[in-house]
């Protein structure tokens, strides 16, 4: 169970690090505030379509599974944002395939919670997830702008590959 929930914190971290390197990359490349501002649309739009499309994925494999397959392509499609004069296009592509890869993972990750946790402890479990993820959206947005002016926003979208992976190895084990 503890590493269900180390495994949302690290990735959630890296995500929200991820969208302020790939907000700076974008305004780097381009010099417009609309498409670096369109990162953060990227982000949480595909939402919306993944959620009413795709949830019920998470409903049809195992929920292990489908959590550790949801970390890896979210990873892979972070890792090719990392290809050398990737286009603003497919910068922007790549981000809203991990949103809409990113409700398919939470509804999993909402059904192995009830299955790891007895019915009395599921809503304070639940609760914990919620409390996790708002905190670490703040942290991740402060983090991840010192970050950026510590290593790069390439070495912190490299090392969201390395939250991915690690949140697939915690939740896989």
């Amino acid at each position: 169970m503890r590493n269900v929930f180390a495994a949302h914190t690290v990735s959630m971290l890296g995500t929200v690090a991820a969208q302020v390197a790939l907000s700076i990359l974008v305004f780097e490349r381009t010099g417009s505030p609309l498409l670096s501002a369109l990162v953060l649309a990227c982000s949480f739009l595909p939402y919306a379509l993944g959620g009413i499309l795709l949830s019920s994925v998470a409903d049809r494999f195992p929920a292990r599974r489908v959590l550790v397959v949801c970390d890896l392509l979210s990873g892979l499609c972070i890792g090719l944002m990392l290809i050398p004069g990737m286009p603003v296009g497919g910068l922007l592509g790549l981000l809203l395939l991990t949103g809409i890869i990113a409700p398919i993972f939470a509804g999993a990750r909402a059904a192995s919670l009830a299955q790891l946790l007895p019915a009395d402890l599921f809503p304070i479990g639940r609760s914990l997830l919620r409390a996790i993820s708002q905190v670490t959206v703040l942290t991740g947005f402060a983090l991840g702008s010192v970050a950026v002016a510590a290593i790069g926003p390439t070495w912190l979208l490299a090392l969201d590959v390395v939250t991915f992976v690690a949140s697939a190895v915690l939740i896989g084990v």
